[in-house]
């Protein structure tokens, strides 16, 4: 069966399942579904959790040897699969089917994945094998207009109460970065407790909050706008200039990867691929070279070598992978 992200709490509460599928492209969400199905399973005696991750390599019979041992020696276990990216071998595919077609009491499956192929993933002997037993929980990016509902339903949770400028000021100062709005949600649940929250409580509550991150700034590349404030906050925030010039030199580099049609070797989430597809078809190779070079100034400019401010450079360098116009001020640099 398939079950919302936002309804998996009430669903664990009345239905125990031998195996749980978390896929999707939304870090926090993911995070804390699986966060919730642990504790589940831990509050069932669960005891014991056995990991395995795509990163290091997956050994499938060694999941089955693990899952098989725990009726010889007592005791239940939750066995978590961590795909990511990868999908199971025909090996692994026909041992998920093996324990999912025969499930044990004593044995909880939680595997997590990015998001799903409909055509490929959904229709694979596995994933039917697990609808039929357990439960697919499926999570989807928050978009902007989602938001302050998800703000909202949080809250709630925390059995606070907010006014609607108070909620639309953790939207705008989120940026949909989820964690960090959850985060500051905790902070508020801790200091205004049984209060109405309203935007001076947010002020005050996350006002010095650092709010922002290099990668913010990368992924915001096809919004200049956007962009030019995470810039800005960056260095209110007191980011270090090389940090930021590190990331969007990286950013470049697959840019010019994609638009060469040279990306072997470059595993990034659907989504980041996406984006790195757009911007790059957007500007070309002429242009990415050109920001390159801007880099190399700037970088100039950040070790003493080149008169200048970096931050005007860096400005300028956004512009650029934004595709916009530099203003006359900044098209010397």
């Amino acid at each position: 069966m398939q079950v919302r992200a936002d309804k998996l709490e009430q669903t664990l509460a009345r239905t125990a399942l031998p195996a749980w599928l978390v896929a999707g492209d939304e870090p926090f969400q993911l995070g804390e579904c699986c966060d919730q199905i642990r504790k589940h399973a831990q509050a069932n005696d669960f005891a014991d959790r056995q990991l395995f991750s795509a990163d290091t390599g997956i050994d499938w019979h060694a999941i089955l040897n693990a899952a098989q041992s725990m009726g010889l020696f007592g005791g239940k276990t939750l066995i978590e699969i961590r795909l990511g990216e990868k999908r199971p071998d025909k090996t692994g595919s026909e041992i998920l089917q093996q324990l999912l077609n025969a499930p044990s009491p004593d044995v909880m499956l939680l595997i997590s994945a990015s998001k799903l192929d409909r055509r490929k993933d959904m229709a694979s002997k596995w994933v039917t094998a697990l609808d039929q037993v357990g439960a697919l929980v499926e999570v989807w990016p928050v978009t902007a207009n989602q938001l302050p509902q998800w703000i909202n339903s949080r809250l709630q949770r925390h059995n606070l109460n907010a006014t609607p400028e108070a909620i639309a000021l953790l939207a705008e100062r989120s940026e949909g970065n989820l964690l960090a709005c959850a985060q500051e949600i905790d902070k508020l649940s801790l200091l205004f407790a049984g209060e109405q929250i309203t935007p001076q409580a947010v002020q005050e509550a996350v006002g010095n909050a650092s709010r922002y991150t290099a990668f913010d700034l990368t992924d915001a590349l096809d919004n200049a706008e956007r962009a030019l404030r995470i810039l800005d906050g960056l260095r209110e925030e007191g980011s270090e200039p090389p940090v930021i010039l590190w990331a969007l030199t990286r950013e470049i580099r697959m840019m010019e990867a994609f638009a060469s049609g040279n990306r072997q070797g470059i595993r990034l989430p659907p989504q980041k691929i996406a984006s790195l597809e757009r911007q790059s078809l957007k500007l070309g190779l002429p242009s990415l070279g050109q920001a390159l070079s801007l880099s190399a100034r700037i970088d100039q400019s950040i070790k003493g070598m080149r008169p200048g401010d970096p931050w005007q450079g860096l400005a300028a360098l956004v512009l650029r992978l934004c595709g916009q116009p530099l203003p006359a001020p900044l098209e010397q640099l």
